[in-house]
This record gives structure tokens, sequence and C-alpha cells, in this order.
């Protein structure tokens, strides 16, 4: 339920400050290959889970990093570092991080806070079966001469019925290593939010004219929203409702791609290519 909230917190945050594209469209060469970017995958781990007895506390970390001595490498590390921390303090109450300040700005002290409360719980819960587990992995999508996208998966079981897992994607600008996000392309937002309700429609087999809530699906002030996780590919708009954003767990995350071809007129692909 940690990661539901996590999405729902992001959902309101996106549609702050979505209607805001700019620029014009354009017709740009997405198959044009970049300058490379270097990087390796750069793997940790912390603790152990006894898959035989069940218990025990394990943090696993598998992220791709750009290689390089300069400010731009430097700020996409620091940023992938700093999403790294707030998905393993999302287990911890604001009490539990005031008590070890460094968890906010260490790997290492925040994996001690998550072991302690696990061991927290099993003494007060010593017969609850199952490890507690995170797991983060990262890795590049695509490029473009103009940004780099990368995608970051959250795998997190901390008992319940069911593990939780959250993908996000993330745009670094390939001058400044700064985040930024697909909503600068966006020249038309409404024509922008029925083409994507329309894919979505598309993809569930739901008619135009078919209530989503009555149909099961769950909308933020019985509005349909456009999900927090979407993504640059060479074919189009990649967008991601992850588990709970817009569907029960059990229907599992809900993607589909919308061809650049579609967009011409609602973005400005010169933005990013």
């Amino acid at each position: 339920m940690k990661i539901m909230r996590i999405a729902a917190g992001c959902t309101l945050l996106l549609f702050a400050v979505w209607f805001t594209g700019c620029g014009t469209s354009g017709n740009a060469d997405k198959k044009a290959e970049p300058d490379a970017v270097h990087g390796k995958i750069v793997r940790s781990s912390y603790g152990k889970c006894d898959t035989v007895s069940g218990t025990g506390v394990s943090l696993k970390i598998s992220l791709w990093t750009p290689s390089g001595s300069n400010s731009v490498t430097e700020t996409i590390n620091n940023m992938l570092t700093v999403k790294s921390l707030q998905r393993i303090n999302s287990y911890l109450d604001s009490t539990t991080l005031a008590s070890m300040p460094s968890a906010s700005g260490s790997i290492d002290d925040a994996f001690k806070l998550f072991q302690k409360n696990y061991n927290d719980f099993k003494k007060d819960f010593p017969d609850a079966p199952g490890c507690w587990e995170v797991e983060l992995k990262g890795d590049t999508v695509m490029t473009t001469p103009k940004v780099l996208q990368y995608r970051l998966d959250h795998y997190a079981f901390t008992g319940g019925a069911h593990p939780n897992s959250f993908r996000s994607f993330h745009i670094f600008d390939r001058t400044t290593g700064k985040e930024t996000d697909i909503k600068k392309c966006v020249t038309d937002s409404v024509s922008f939010l029925k083409l994507v309700e329309k894919h979505f429609r598309k993809t569930e087999n739901i008619a135009p004219d078919m209530d989503l809530e009555k149909a099961g699906y769950f909308l933020l002030d019985h509005t349909f929203s456009i999900p927090v996780s979407h993504a640059l590919t060479r074919e189009g708009i990649l967008f991601y409702y992850n588990p709970y954003e817009i569907a029960a767990y059990a229907r599992g995350a809900i993607q589909f791609v919308i061809p650049y071809s579609e967009l011409e007129n609602v973005i400005d692909e010169n933005v990013f290519f």
C-alpha cells in the first residue's frame, strides 16, 4: 500500500505542473544514432534473506550509471542516489528517520534503519512469516543528442498479502545532467490527454462511452489522468500505469505506446530529439 500512496502522490504533483507545454510540433529523425553515452552497471547488496526459515532483510541495488568525471555525469549519479534513498526510506516514518539523519544521504545508513524496522517488527510479531526485501534496478531506455531516458524499477516485500512494484521513468538533460519532463514538449495539453485516454480505452477494450469508474478503474476526482510514469522511446511515448494507480493490483501494470505520427500535432519533438 506504501507504493500505492507514492503513486497517488506523484499523480497529484504531475497534474499540478502538467499543463504547461511549449513550442511547436516538429519532425525529428528519431532513428538517428546520437553520440554514445558510456556507463556501467553498479551493483551492491546489503543483508540476506534466509529462504528456508523465511526470515531476514535484504537490499539489492543494480543501477546503470554514466562514466566520466564531469559535472553532467556527477549530477546524474547524484540524482540516482537520491532517488534510491527516497525509495528505501519510504518504508520509514519521520521519527525513525530523525533518529539517524545520515540515512537521508547514505545507502549504508538507510539500510541500517530499514533493518532496524524489520527487527523491531519481529520483536512485536515473532511469528510473522517472510523476510523483508527491497530491490532497485535502473537502466537506460534510449538516448538522443539532447537527453538520456532512464528507467528505475522498484520491487519490495515488507509483509502483507503480496509484494509491490513501482516503475518510474526519468529524463536527464545531456548538457546539464538535470532531470527534465516530457511536459516540456506538450503543445496542446487538452488534445494530448484525450489521445492518451483513447489509447487507454483501446488497450483495455473499453468503449468510448463506457464509464471508467463503473468498469472498475480508479480515477482522481472522477477524471481520467495521465500516468505518473511515461517515457520517450524510439517508436513513440510509452505510458505506464503502475499496479494500483488506475486499476486493482491483480490487473497488473497497464502500458501502451502512442506513435510519434499520432502525436505530431500535440507535441514538439525537437525539444528532446
